[in-house]
């Protein structure tokens, strides 16, 4: 994939006023808020608000809830998201009235073509890495924008625009938009069967990876998960340009940057560091689980091959204030009732995320929301045995994300699978009022609430805290 920057140069030229087709998204509201700070009037709709669309309301920008030809009055630029339909009523309108349209992709390409870019790509990981090295680089000085896929708490948003040296993103896979980007830095966190609805297969999910690799910039850093398998089989077939460097890590491997004697607690970790050959202290990080070493020695990795001081890297480290919806406290109860959210989706995501929770309480009630109707489809089989580590399990109906649903595909198809693969309390409810009176009647002292999923599940663990407080 790519285009022309100049194009696209002359086409932004004597833009004022930028509309966001579907600026309820976490990319699209980020890059929204971004161009709000840069000067640009900005607008954009969404079927529904919600707490983005807020902010960005309070900043300044005009919201509209739904899709209508009349929110585009004054508008220089659209800007769409990759699920906006082709016969969306602004998205037509833009076309009659001649109005430049492009995907959000492609201006984020735009906007950090000339910047010392740190691109965060790979099936698990992304928002939390990225989130990490935006910390270790703001702490730093370094003053970087950020384009992350989660809010940052350190921030209080999922995007900041900063000075015009550094960019930290996260990039996008689902839909290839991440071969728009041109990185300096590039951190490929982990890979794995995902968006198989797009590529149509794992190959062509690795090729698309090995694409990518190719728009390191001239004297770019790639930074590898030199422990994910599929990453080895990129590995073995990029080849990087002599100006360029390869800078792996893993944990207790042969890489350049390992993290030794880990450590796992309820809500922290640690290890022991070697980058490249020379041992460093241990260090702490607020972030529990062995997903989250991988996230840790990655930014590490990126802050060190910038200069930043190891001193400086262990206290944004120790400090880190997280993000919403990744392994989140979200309240709990007089009786003791822990409740914590997760935006974990996949598979291999929902496995890692309950081994940590099993640090933290004895029984764990988890309730899964499924993300789309084809992810389900194509892993069915692998959610059906991701949940051993669950006491209780309650399932629900497809987040559907803006996907039309499939055929015999659904909630009640995954639980019929999950069903088949555990012997501990698994039911399915089709709404979120018969999920919470469950919990009313058989949820126990001490329990751990664990709200999973992409989509709005998390509400559920928030009405729950209100009742019961």
């Amino acid at each position: 994939m790519s285009f022309n920057f100049l194009e696209l140069n002359s086409m932004l030229k004597g833009v004022r006023s930028i509309h966001f087709i579907g600026i309820g998204g976490i990319g699209m509201s980020g890059l929204a808020r971004v161009l709000l700070q840069m000067g640009y009037l900005i607008s954009g709709s969404d079927k529904r608000k919600n707490s983005l669309t807020k902010k960005l309301q309070a900043k300044g920008a005009t919201i509209y809830q739904g899709h209508d030809s009349s929110h585009l009055k004054g508008v220089d630029l659209v800007i769409f998201s990759s699920i906006i339909a082709a016969d969306n009523p602004e998205l037509l309108e833009a076309k009659r009235k001649q109005i430049p349209a492009i995907s959000r992709g492609k201006l984020l390409g735009y906007l950090i073509r000339d910047k010392e870019s740190i691109v965060v790509a790979g099936t698990h990981g992304k928002t939390t890495t990225t989130s990490l090295i935006s910390s270790i680089l703001h702490r730093a000085g370094k003053n970087p924008t950020m384009f992350i896929g989660g809010e940052l708490n350190e921030i209080g948003s999922n995007s900041q625009l900063g000075g015009d040296r550094y960019a930290v993103v996260e990039s996008d896979e689902s839909d290839g938009s991440f071969l728009y980007l041109l990185p300096k830095i590039c951190v490929l966190t982990g890979l794995e069967d995902d968006h198989l609805d797009y590529y149509g297969s794992q190959n062509k999910l690795v090729e698309a990876f090995i694409q990518f690799t190719h728009n390191l910039k001239a004297e770019g850093t790639l930074i590898v998960n030199k422990d994910d398998l599929l990453l080895k089989k990129v590995l073995k077939r990029i080849s990087l340009h002599y100006s360029q460097r390869l800078i792996s890590y893993g944990i207790d491997s042969e890489a350049d940057v390992v993290a030794n004697k880990v450590r796992l607690e309820e809500f922290t970790s640690s290890y022991e560091v070697r980058y490249r050959g020379k041992e460093l202290e241990r260090i702490t990080v607020a972030l529990s689980g062995r997903y989250n070493v991988y996230n840790s020695l990655a930014a590490i990795t990126v802050g060190r091959s910038m200069g930043v001081g190891w001193d400086q890297i262990k206290v944004s480290l120790s400090s880190f204030q997280g993000v919403k919806r990744r392994f989140e406290p979200v309240g709990q109860t007089g009786s003791g009732i822990l409740v914590i959210d997760d935006y974990a989706h996949h598979p291999t995501e929902i496995e890692e995320v309950l081994k940590a929770a099993k640090r933290i309480k004895p029984r764990i009630v988890v309730v899964f929301q499924p993300h789309r109707y084809s992810r389900t489809k194509m892993l069915l089989s692998k959610f059906a045995r991701c949940f051993n580590d669950a006491d209780i399990l309650l399932l629900t109906k497809i987040y559907p994300a803006g996907e039309s649903p499939i055929a015999g595909v659904s909630g009640r198809l995954l639980f019929n699978e999950v069903k088949g693969h555990r012997s501990k309390p698994t039911y399915y409810f089709s709404a979120p009022e018969q999920i919470l009176d469950f919990l009313r009647k058989e949820s126990r002292k001490n329990d751990l609430i664990l709200t999973i999923g992409a989509g709005n599940v998390w509400e559920v663990g928030k009405r729950f805290l209100a009742e019961s407080n």
